[in-house]
């Protein structure tokens, strides 16, 4: 059986962040399952080169732009598209109106996707607000997300996917230092600890600020400590700034944008990935991307405790990641300190349960499931 799938994306292939990262996994495993001919996207952002893509996949840039213009596009889509979709996938709570549009003009179902703090509360807008109590199925990278959501809207009933981020182990992988980096930002005989991250002044506190405010008490222990920032962003002057105040300056490195090329040369670099964010906002995901990509170079995490008791008990959490308080900075210490141990012991093999994979054999199953209910639902009309 052929099917036609529309996804509704903020950004994917030619985006940053780890939305973008998400979605290209998603539409990659959409493209794979058996029975779809085709996938259609329009994205709302695509700021670089989208890259290679499945052959499947439309990718229509020319959908990308402000909210009008992406309005006009998803109409134009409705209006004069040969053949309705089996399925809209509506890759942000934002995007529903859109995606409700499609919804009424070919009479398919609308698989909406959540990610983090966009879903914990009610939206500005009261037609996403709408829309969310009538949502009946969604993806959830997150079953805390997921329950927040369920919560608010009054959709206790609907039916939620558990599909967490996920990581292409072949790009990754253990092994030695990058000579010529290392002698780039004079790593040779250093401690690293490394945060990456874009560097926003709307999220201050994302790790960044509590690392920094480590580091004079962590350099008594480790006299050659370093520090490694990678990421950009508007927010790296007040940083840089930060670190001279606190008399870190010569401790500190500011690598800058990483293409994803290099990313895991940059990751094995260090000796310790830290992340412990304490802003409100911070999304305290435990299997985020700048979690799971040094963790497939074999580089052990410190991220902040987590809110949700279930996932701060869960097996796969605790091997992962050592956990520390993010407002405390003699745990943040500890936690740093513990991860070091873990040096040199490889690649846990949890990790497998977040491969490419494994995300992509969920996906379909996930996809067999809304086809069979869009066939239960005919019947019954």
């Amino acid at each position: 059986m052929s099917r036609t799938i529309v996804a509704l994306v903020m950004d994917a292939f030619g985006g940053r962040g780890g939305i973008a990262a998400y979605n290209r996994y998603l539409l990659q495993a959409v493209c794979s399952h058996p029975e779809v001919d085709r996938v259609v996207a329009l994205p709302r952002s695509v700021p670089y080169d989208p890259g290679p893509m499945p052959p499947n996949l439309h990718f229509r840039t020319a959908a990308a732009g402000g909210k009008l213009h992406y309005g006009a596009a998803v109409a134009a889509f409705a209006a004069f598209a040969n053949g309705g979709p089996e399925l809209v996938v509506c890759g942000h709570l934002n995007l529903l109106p859109f995606a409700h549009l499609l919804r009424l003009r070919f009479h398919c179902p609308v698989l909406p996707v959540v990610y983090g703090n966009e879903a914990w509360r009610p939206s500005v807008h009261a037609s996403v607000n709408h829309l969310c109590r009538r949502i009946e199925e969604f993806v959830a990278i997150r079953k805390f997300t997921a329950d927040r959501l369920r919560h608010w809207a009054g959709i206790s009933d609907a039916r939620f996917y558990y599909l967490p981020n996920c990581i292409d182990l072949a790009e990754f992988g253990a092994g030695p230092k990058r000579q010529d980096l290392v002698a780039k930002y004079r790593l040779q005989g250093r401690t690293v600890i490394m945060t990456a991250g874009r560097m926003d002044s709307r999220e201050k506190n994302k790790g960044f600020d509590e690392v920094l405010e480590t580091l004079p008490q962590l350099s008594v222990e480790l006299p050659d400590v370093l520090y490694l920032a990678m990421g950009d962003g508007d927010d790296q002057a007040r940083l840089e700034d930060k670190a001279r105040t606190l008399g870190v300056a010569d401790r500190v490195v500011f690598a800058g944008w990483v293409p994803e090329a290099e990313k895991a040369d940059y990751y094995r670099l260090a000796d310790v990935v830290a992340m412990p964010g304490s802003d409100p906002l911070y999304d305290r995901y435990p299997y985020r991307f700048a979690f799971l990509e040094p963790l497939a170079c074999g580089v052990p995490v410190v991220g902040s405790e987590l809110q949700d008791v279930a996932e701060r008990d869960d097996p796969d959490t605790r091997q992962l990641l050592v956990q520390v308080n993010p407002h405390d900075r003699s745990d943040i210490k500890r936690g740093i300190i513990e991860a070091l141990a873990k040096r040199g012991h490889g690649i846990n093999p949890v990790l497998q349960k977040f491969s490419y994979q494994a995300f992509e054999c969920s996906a379909h199953a996930m996809l067999n499931e809304v086809f069979k209910g869009r066939v239960r639902r005919k019947i019954v009309v």
